[in-house]
């Protein structure tokens, strides 16, 4: 008798987990990732936490650099042996991540202070050398890099362009 007794108890067990199973009773979470509705929000019929992403057609492509606009300006282009002159250079129009300035003294007449900076000060040499007029070639190499991000339908598209410009400088040195 203690037997079936036993069996009952354990059919009935299972047979409860079982329709409770079914019932999707069993382990239930309120907080639910896969779940369609917030359950834990009481009373609120929308929730301001959705956010739609829509794809918008009119939206213009960024717009690719063909040729840096670089300006130079000299505070003299003509100096006497031992003066000096500061040289500042601009880019415009540029939506670069990262921009270098490297200033090179070609003839390497006179002495410039930084290479690597914006506004340099080249010096000119204190003689020279019996000539009346020594010419001095300063020249800018910039370099911009630019890295785009952009989403689209096929998902997230990355972009890097490099532009590079030189420009060349010629500073009279006059006795």
């Amino acid at each position: 008798m203690r037997t079936s007794q036993f069996l009952g108890v354990f059919f009935s067990i299972l047979l409860i987990g079982f329709v409770l199973n079914l019932a999707s009773c069993g382990g239930s979470n309120l907080n639910n990732p896969v779940s369609d509705v917030d359950t834990t929000t009481e009373g609120s019929e929308t929730s301001d936490d959705i956010v739609e992403l829509t794809h918008n057609q009119n939206i213009e492509e960024p717009t690719q650099i063909t040729d840096l606009d670089v300006t130079i300006t000299a505070t003299k282009k003509t100096v006497s042996p031992g003066e000096e002159t500061e040289l500042t250079a601009s880019v415009k129009g540029v939506r670069g991540t990262s921009v270098t300035l490297n200033w090179l003294n070609i003839t390497k007449y006179g002495e410039l202070s930084t290479v690597g900076e914006n506004a340099v000060t080249w010096t000119a040499p204190d003689t020279l050398n019996g000539a009346n007029v020594q010419v001095e070639v300063i020249q800018l190499v910039v370099t911009v890099i630019s890295e785009v991000v952009s989403v689209g339908a096929s998902g997230i598209d990355t972009d890097t362009q490099i532009f590079s410009e030189t420009k060349t400088v010629l500073l009279t040195v006059r006795d």
